[in-house]
């Protein structure tokens, strides 16, 4: 036993040098905490490797590339290693109550230890953020199924090679100043502290400075001003600022004594009960909108589809539903729907309704954006993409990091300060720039002020976090009190903005796509309800086209009905790369995927884990949930036509019932944030006719599922 009680000894021994080591680096612990979240966002969050992949692909399919963007990335990065090391060695060379405090007897190779990390850290903490983001460039190599870019190994090489060079120059500098210096005594001492108390006067200013200027600039616009610089120099200016400032916080909190970052983290949780500044943008109107219930809304699409198009003899009535995901999702949404708009002009008009979640409701506003616009033919789907193909997230981060950061600290809310206007304003200017117009800023009902050309019924699907129901934003009537409740469980967003009357187009569609932190809970300021992203309830969109198919069938099999002519189908657009929308793959078949870059860490959120099981079951059954819902809806949906065209007689030749356009693996990631690299737009543009598919894709039929709705629309 005695060898067990040694252990034991040893054991203790070691953990309270451990522990002796904690507080020795204590001080500088913002920036081992600021590299460390550096590293999981840029290795292991999408989109930060998407991100790093923009600033390396060639080409201008989107606007995330370009060599401001590169500067300022570099720029960034740079000020966040000198930020980190100079912020650790003042910290490292003070001595703070209790940092020196032995808790443990020590050696002379443990003090000498000691020693060297004290000169050591400073400068690997330096060169830290140098190499994280060199090996993330190294690391977003393998994201592609093959051919990487060669800017991304160019890239990882140099940012690594500048982080050794950096090194030696910390080395350097220390044998500079240390040249011909005798052992210091204590008046030699105390002229270097205070020469270090002088020095880091300087130093704060300059970062006050920087801070200073960022914080103003992305204040007054971050939409133009980060957009300039990319959401890569965003980020390393941030970072650079959280250790600059962080560090500056425990460096008062030592030399007082006091615990002020316990005292900032009460404060911000004070200020949360009264500083909830993401209030709704709301537009006054002379009068409230018209709504049609979807009964007067069907007769009278019918009657204008049949004086618009009197020879053909049977008119298709399409119901289309968009999955939620992102940038991915807007941009899939609006080119699947722009290229068959640019096939045949008639097929906006047979669209009676869109019901979308997400980013599928960001990408189907901008479809009808564009048909309100009179946008001509073959125009659609190259100016949805090239609006969708903006980059959005260095505006929302921007905002996220500086002005809306610091609302936090103030009890007081601006709204001026709310990222979520920032990202809407974002869409704003990437349609002005590509449509010549403001409809992304103008009412949501304007899109049906005119009655030419007609523009389809739009339900944006949102969750309110109260209840938990669908909220939902159309022109069409949600809430009915004289009639039978028609959309089952959904809340009404235009009774719940009053008095206001109105919403901004951009709002609209930002009210349904509030992605999970990157856009905040919006707050209707009348009764203090907040909506969140609509994929929350179901992703797919599929649950309120169902309610609006129910409606249509009762019209349909009205008596003497006058519909006799239409023909209901449904447009299903997925965009999940690894297959699990409507009728195409079953959760076990994902087993037997074969395993590309672009599928791996899609298949991995529906694998059994392990870690931490017990405590994450119930967030994982939750997210799991959700997915199963919008299955289930696309499947009801799906089986209420079948069910629809065995019953009406005269549906029994009406051909194909649903379509599918669905995203496959492709040989780059298709991320769910609000940017797209170039590689990662022209993967989406490919599939549109079945090409650009990873070796481990399944098959899709987008350009037969065009084909066949063309045919539909031509008689066929």
């Amino acid at each position: 036993m005695k060898w067990l009680r040694r252990f034991f000894s040893s054991l203790i021994d070691l953990l309270w040098h451990l522990l002796d080591i904690y507080h020795e680096l204590k001080p500088c612990r913002f920036g081992f905490f600021i590299a460390g979240l550096g590293a999981i966002v840029f290795l292991w969050i999408d989109q930060g490797t998407e991100v790093l992949r923009a600033l390396a692909e060639p080409g201008g399919v989107t606007g995330a590339t370009g060599a401001m963007r590169l500067a300022g990335f570099w720029t960034g990065l740079f000020v966040w290693s000198l930020a980190s090391w100079y912020t650790s060695r003042v910290l490292l060379y003070l001595d703070f109550p209790d940092t020196h405090v032995q808790r443990a007897e020590r050696s002379k190779a443990w003090e000498a230890f000691h020693d060297w990390l004290r000169y050591q850290t400073p400068r690997i903490l330096g060169v830290l953020p140098l190499w994280i983001i060199g090996g993330s460039f190294l690391s977003a190599r393998k994201s592609y199924e093959d051919n990487p870019p060669a800017r991304l190994l160019y890239f990882g090489l140099s940012a690594i090679f500048a982080g050794v060079v950096l090194y030696i120059l910390f080395v350097l500098r220390r044998r500079w100043l240390d040249l011909g210096a005798q052992e210091e005594t204590e008046t030699q001492e105390r002229r270097t502290i205070a020469q270090l108390r002088g020095e880091s006067r300087v130093v704060i200013w300059l970062m006050a400075v920087i801070s200073a200027a960022l914080t103003v600039m992305f204040v007054i616009n971050p939409v133009l001003l980060a957009g300039v610089l990319g959401t890569g120099a965003v980020l390393m200016f941030a970072g650079a600022s959280w250790v600059f400032w962080g560090s500056a916080l425990v460096y008062y909190a030592g030399r007082s004594r006091l615990p002020l970052l316990t005292f900032i983290a009460v404060w911000v949780v004070i200020c949360s009960l009264g500083n909830d500044n993401h209030d709704l943008r709301t537009l006054p109107r002379e009068a409230p909108f018209s709504q049609s219930s979807v009964e007067a809304a069907l007769l009278k699409w019918h009657s204008r589809i049949v004086q618009k198009y009197p020879d053909r003899p049977v008119h298709p009535l399409f119901i289309v539903t968009a999955e939620g995901g992102g940038i991915r999702a807007a941009y899939w949404t609006a080119s699947v729907l722009g290229s068959i708009q640019d096939e045949d002009t008639s097929f906006a008009d047979h669209v009676f309704a869109i019901s979308s979640v997400s980013g599928g409701s960001v990408g189907a506003s901008v479809f009808a954006g564009l048909v309100a616009d009179g946008t001509p033919q073959h125009q659609f789907t190259e100016r949805a993409q090239r609006i969708l193909g903006s980059d959005f997230l260095s505006p929302a981060i921007a905002a996220m990091l500086y002005p809306d950061f610091i609302q936090r600290f103030w009890p007081r809310p601006y709204t001026f300060l709310d990222r979520g206007r920032w990202l809407e304003r974002s869409w704003e200017k990437a349609w002005r720039e590509t449509a010549g117009t403001n409809r992304f800023a103008e009412s949501f009902f304007d899109l049906w002020k005119n009655t030419e050309p007609y523009v389809p019924a739009l339900l944006l699907n949102g969750t309110s976090v109260e209840s938990g129901n669908r909220l939902i934003i159309s022109n069409l009537l949600i809430e009915d009190k004289d009639k039978e409740e028609q959309f089952l469980g959904a809340e009404e967003v235009t009774k719940k903005i009053l008095p206001a009357l109105d919403l901004p187009l951009s709002t609209a569609a930002h009210l349904s796509a509030r992605f999970t932190y990157l856009s905040p809970a919006g707050r209707f300021s009348s009764s203090g309800t907040h909506v969140v992203d609509g994929g929350y309830f179901e992703n797919s969109g599929a649950t309120t086209a169902l309610d609006v198919l129910r409606q249509v069938i009762a019209v349909l099999k009205k008596p003497g009905g006058e519909l006799g002519d239409t023909v209901p189908k449904i447009i299903m657009i997925s965009n999940s790369p690894i297959g699990t929308a409507f009728g195409d793959r079953k959760p076990e078949d994902l087993k037997k995927l074969c395993r590309g870059p672009t599928t791996t860490a899609e298949v991995e959120h529906n694998e059994p884990g392990t870690f931490l099981e017990d405590g994450l079951a119930p967030a994982y059954a939750l997210l799991s949930t959700r997915d199963a819902r919008g299955v289930y809806a696309q499947r009801a949906i799906g089986k209420a036509q079948e069910v629809l065209y065995n019953e009406v007689p005269s549906l029994s030749g009406g051909g194909k019932q649903v379509y599918l356009f669905a995203l496959a693996a492709a040989k780059v990631p298709l991320p769910l944030g609000w940017m797209l690299s170039n590689e990662a737009a022209h993967a989406m543009q490919q599939e549109l006719y079945d090409g650009g598919l990873s070796k481990c894709s399944p098959p899709i039929w987008n350009g037969a599922m065009r084909d066949q709705i063309l045919a539909s629309l031509r008689g066929r």
